[in-house]
């Protein structure tokens, strides 16, 4: 069944909304999301002609877009893509999820592209059940690019995902890194304990400078149903309470925030490659032996916070600890003793059992044997 025409078949599911107009206004291919996402694709995400992507599709309206809009683009000339949609089942959601996949893979076939599915089992999982989806669904795209021998993976993230993102960051105290909000363009990380096995594994999000009122106009000039996920309506997840009582009255106040907050981040990220290129200069004052860094305090105390924050936060992710274990305040507590110039010997734990030692003289950052 055509799932442009799936009116009558899905009117009675509440988590399924469909735009029927009679006709598009403009030929949809010419449609504004499809020239952002051709934009986005060639100038942010370093896509080439007759490029394979493969489309993370869950079945909402951004991934349905995403998918629709590159279909639009695909066959033209200056493009000649290849497109495999790819979709993950998490089984968290009973029916309801076994539902999006079947209009997934309608939704394929419908547009004569392949389809490939991965099933996950969370079951095992402790701690942050969303953030265990979230690593086991892109360890999932990974498996399928690889699969199919797609050079690129594409999800649908927006200038609203991006909004939000900023201020659910700055609520939590991020520094410049995690204030560049979410790439047009990041490598996966490889599944396998030597990444040089493997080809690097690109992932796009060539949405980027899209809006979410702009994904639901494409959709409704293309007529095109999708599927609504009713978790996403919960306010008791923040992240959702943002999207529900705050992006709308920042949009009110100035429309196109999500936009806005995009080119904030593309901003923000040329500046921060600055001060990467500063602190892979001071990455040579640094020495290493039996699994420890050590830095003079000295040499620390000249450097601008701003340039020690990110050396230390390099030397404890090269020492173990997890990038989300390493905001603003726990970082910013080391800079701030190491400058304060204050004699005596101070100790830093973090995530894994690293620790940051300090000195009147010495910065030492490792795992105390």
């Amino acid at each position: 069944m055509n799932p442009i025409l799936r009116d009558k078949a899905h009117r009675s599911s509440p988590d399924m909304i469909v735009a029927m107009p009679s006709k598009p206004s403009i030929p949809t291919s010419h449609h504004t999301l499809v020239k952002a996402v051709a934009l986005g694709l060639r100038r942010r995400c370093g896509v080439v002609e007759e490029a394979h992507i493969l489309v993370a599709v869950s079945g909402g309206a951004d991934s349905v877009a995403l998918l629709r809009g590159l279909a639009a683009l695909k066959d033209r000339r200056r493009w000649g893509l290849t497109l495999t949609a790819g979709h993950v089942q998490h089984h968290l959601r009973g029916d309801e999820a076994e539902a999006d996949a079947g209009f997934v893979a309608e939704l394929a076939r419908e547009l004569k592209l392949p389809q490939l599915r991965r099933d996950l089992d969370l079951s095992g999982e402790t701690g942050n059940a969303e953030d265990a989806a979230r690593r086991g669904r892109y360890g999932a795209l990974g498996e399928m690019a690889r699969a199919c021998g797609a050079a690129f993976i594409a999800t649908a993230h927006h200038g609203d995902d991006q909004l939000e993102t900023l201020l659910m960051r700055m609520l939590r105290g991020a520094g410049t890194g995690g204030m560049r909000g979410i790439a047009w363009r990041r490598i996966l990380p490889s599944p396998t304990p030597n990444p040089q096995s493997q080809t690097p594994l690109p992932l796009i999000r060539p949405m980027l400078a899209v809006t979410r009122a702009e994904i639901l106009d494409y959709l409704k000039a293309t007529g095109q149903a999708w599927r609504e996920d009713h978790t996403n309506a919960d306010v008791s997840r923040w992240r959702a309470r943002l999207r529900a009582e705050v992006l709308p009255v920042l949009e009110a106040i100035r429309p196109g925030a999500g936009k806005k907050a995009t080119a904030f981040t593309d901003q923000l990220r040329s500046v921060h490659r600055v001060l990467d290129d500063q602190i892979d200069m001071e990455m040579d004052l640094v020495e290493r032996g039996d699994g420890v860094a050590t830095l003079e305090r000295a040499t620390a105390m000249g450097m601008r916070r701003a340039v020690l924050s990110g050396l230390l936060r390099r030397l404890l992710l090269d020492a173990g600890v997890p990038g989300d274990k390493l905001g603003a305040k726990p970082v910013g507590a080391v800079v701030r003793a190491v400058m304060d110039g204050e004699g005596g010997e101070r100790s830093f734990a973090f995530a894994g059992g690293v620790t940051v030692s300090l000195t009147r003289d010495q910065i030492t950052v490792g795992t105390p044997r």
